[in-house]
């Protein structure tokens, strides 16, 4: 599981160094090697392992093809992603320059563990949706635990 949050730069080249504690999350033989960097929400990009990208396509794969918005959404985000690309030996994977754009990602980014995912802000970015959320996280954890989005964490066996 991914956690936590990062300051980090893009080089000249379009290369990101994944911090290791992050790469450290990752069992090759079960999740694979490399990953897929995708279009996030939010203006930021997501990247996944290759175990939990096919997950991911698997689901959007369970989709009507006859759904406008199924269709819309499949082809721009699996159109946008990039392939699998592994780390180079210093930890740096290269961000294509249309997902660079997509995420307006200059030099200075915010590397967050989100469970199944890193995603990849603009530093100035992050620091606005920070500012625009954090004085929501205890409603919002209430409204979700409230209304069974979340799991049955805290309770206890005997309240079943």
């Amino acid at each position: 599981m991914f956690t936590g949050k990062y300051n980090h730069v893009i080089d000249h080249s379009n290369r990101l160094a994944i911090p290791s504690i992050l790469r450290k999350c990752i069992d090759e033989k079960k999740d694979g090697k490399g990953f897929y960097i995708t279009p996030g929400l939010d203006r930021c990009l997501a990247i996944y392992p290759p175990l939990q990208f096919r997950q991911l396509a698997k689901k959007l794969e369970q989709l009507m093809f006859t759904n406008q918005k199924a269709r819309n959404f499949q082809r721009l985000f699996f159109s946008k992603s990039s392939g699998c690309v592994e780390c180079d030996k210093q930890g740096r994977i290269i961000i294509p320059e249309m997902l660079k754009e997509h995420a307006d990602l200059e030099k200075e980014v915010v590397i967050v563990g989100v469970m199944n995912k890193i995603e990849i802000w603009d530093l100035q970015h992050w620091k606005e949706y920070e500012t625009d959320h954090e004085q929501n996280f205890e409603r919002d954890a209430e409204d979700l635990f409230q209304l069974g989005y979340a799991p049955n964490l805290g309770q206890n066996p005997v309240d079943k």
